[in-house]
C-alpha cells in the first residue's frame, strides 16, 4: 500500500463513492416503485427513507471532510426556490406525511454553495420532524448586498430555552448535536462582503424558527 496516502483521504474517498452508489440505488428505487401497486409501494416506503437517510449521512461526512480540510468552498449564482425543493424532495421520502410549503419567490436568486445549502435545509427540517412538527414553512430573505437568509418555521414544540443560549446542543436522549453543528459549519463556510455566514435560533408563537444567513 502506497503510504503517501492518508488514512482521512482514503476514507473520504470511500465515503464519496458510497455516497455515489446510494444516490443510484435511491434512483433504481424510486423508479421501480413508480410501477409497482400501491400496497407494494407501501411496503417499500420503509426500505426507501432508510436509503435516503443513509446516503444524507453519507453526503454530510464528505461535506465535513471537505468543509474541515478545504479554505474556501465553491460558490456559484444558485436559486433559492430550486434549492429549498431539492431539501423538500428528499426529506418527503424519508417523512412523506409531512406537510412542507416552498414559500420561496421563483425569481429569487444567491451565490452560494447549492449542494451545502440543501444539506443545511435537510438537516433543519428533520431536527424540526424529530422534534414533532407536522408542518414546516421554506422561505428567504435577500438582502440590498447580494446576500440572502433562508428561513425555516415549524408548528412544533419550540427550540429548548438551553439550546437557544448555547449551553446544550441537543434534548435528544440520544441525541449527539453533530446537525446543528454540521449547519453552522456549512454557515460560517461562506464568506462574502466581509461577512461570514451565521445560524440563528429562535421561537415565535407557532414553534421554531431557524435562519441561515449566506453572505
Amino acid at each position: 500500500m502506497n503510504t503517501d496516502y492518508k488514512f482521512e483521504l482514503l476514507v473520504a474517498a470511500y465515503a464519496h463513492d458510497l455516497k455515489n452508489q446510494l444516490q443510484a440505488l435511491t434512483e433504481q428505487q424510486e423508479m421501480l416503485v413508480v410501477d409497482l401497486p400501491k400496497e407494494y409501494q407501501l411496503k417499500l416506503a420503509p426500505m426507501i427513507s432508510h436509503t435516503n437517510k443513509i446516503k444524507e449521512d453519507t453526503l454530510r461526512l464528505v461535506s465535513l471532510y471537505r468543509l474541515e480540510n478545504t479554505q474556501q468552498i465553491n460558490r456559484d449564482d444558485a436559486w433559492p426556490h430550486d434549492t429549498a425543493n431539492q431539501a423538500i424532495e428528499s426529506c418527503l421520502l424519508q417523512f412523506p406525511s409531512i406537510i412542507i410549503n416552498n414559500k420561496i419567490d421563483n425569481d429569487s436568486q444567491g451565490f452560494y454553495n447549492d449542494q451545502l445549502a440543501q444539506l443545511a435545509l435537510v438537516t433543519l427540517i428533520t431536527n424540526s420532524v424529530q422534534a414533532g412538527a407536522t408542518q414546516i414553512s421554506l422561505n428567504c430573505e435577500e438582502h440590498d448586498d447580494d446576500s440572502l437568509t433562508f428561513i425555516i418555521e415549524d408548528n412544533g414544540p419550540g427550540f429548548n430555552k438551553a439550546i437557544l443560549d448555547g449551553s446544550i446542543s441537543t434534548t435528544k436522549a440520544a441525541g449527539t448535536g453533530l446537525g446543528l453543528h454540521f449547519v453552522k459549519m456549512i454557515c460560517k463556510a461562506h464568506l462574502g462582503a466581509n461577512k461570514q455566514g451565521k445560524l440563528s435560533l429562535s421561537n415565535n408563537n407557532t414553534g421554531a424558527v431557524a435562519r441561515l444567513f449566506l453572505p
